[in-house]
């Protein structure tokens, strides 16, 4: 395990941990090289997604659907967060455990397949996901990172952050669906949830087979709008770095015109075989 300095285009640094190749964020490495042999249950939930994407809304939400009340304490993303988090932090949780991932499949516990745990992936547009991935960097104390946007957004989108490539990361998951299309598997889109956050969130109500009402389920929705988690979570550590906008579209606040024609042309390079179409705004 090294500490790293990573490089952006002006020369500036921020600082990871880099172990077996994988970069990944300040935590406890021995979880990431101890994940393997981490004991999951047949109904434990995984959220999977890329960093910034929007898994700590999705989370706040399956928390509050499956304890069918919004009057209990928030969820504590960072303690099941099974990249960095020893499994002594979330090994005696009662059932069913939300654990959260930025990693790809076959890092994970072979069980999670084994034992057909429900996988739900986050999914945002890589523009927005770059600029709070960008924000969030220069918050974060340990990374000690102060770069200038104009140098970041090319070494960034060609993976030299934390977590490696949003590319490499979209496609590992929708190769996975492909390769597993028996699995329990649920895809959320954020700016469909974005949208139209009852519609989605009945979509995560029906996947995890929990009985609530649609009129809960607006509640549970009203109750982690993103003003409202904003507020509630303004004095936690986790709360002075997480929520910043929670916009679609606030992408063209920061890319040049020259930016987005080069990462237009990268994407058709990268994801011309992935279905997938992301909307850059809520008009698309």
């Amino acid at each position: 395990m090294n500490v790293v300095r990573i490089l952006d285009d002006g020369g500036d640094g921020a600082s990871f941990l880099e172990t077996d190749g994988q970069v990944l964020p300040n935590g406890d490495i021995n979880a990431f090289h101890n994940l393997a042999s981490v004991n999951v249950r047949s109904d434990d939930i995984i959220v999977s997604a890329y960093p910034k994407a929007g898994s700590h809304w999705v989370t706040e939400i399956i928390h509050f659907l499956l304890a069918g009340s919004v009057d209990v304490d928030d969820f504590q993303k960072m303690v099941t967060m099974i990249d960095s988090s020893p499994e002594t932090a979330y090994r005696d949780l009662p059932s069913p455990r939300i654990l959260n991932t930025h990693l790809r499949l076959e890092q994970l516990p072979a069980d999670v397949l084994k034992k057909k745990v429900k996988l739900i992936c986050v999914l945002r547009n890589p523009l927005d996901v770059a600029v709070s991935y960008f924000n969030f960097l220069r918050v974060l104390t340990f990374c000690d990172y102060s770069g200038k946007w104009s140098n970041f957004c090319r070494p960034y989108f060609n993976g030299k952050f934390c977590y490696g490539s949003w590319f490499d990361h979209t496609r590992h998951w929708e190769e996975v669906k492909r390769a597993n299309p028996d699995h329990p598997i649920l895809t959320l889109v954020y700016e469909d949830f974005k949208e139209n956050p009852v519609r989605e969130a009945v979509k995560l109500r029906d996947f995890l087979g929990v009985a609530r009402s649609d009129e809960f389920v607006r509640q549970v929705c009203e109750h982690c709008h993103f003003d409202s988690m904003q507020k509630r979570k303004a004095t936690t550590e986790m709360g002075k770095y997480a929520f910043r906008k929670g916009k679609v579209g606030d992408w063209k606040n920061w890319f040049t015109v020259a930016q987005k024609e080069w990462f237009d042309q990268l994407y058709k390079e990268k994801m011309a075989d992935i279905p997938i179409k992301f909307r850059y705004t809520l008009d698309d």
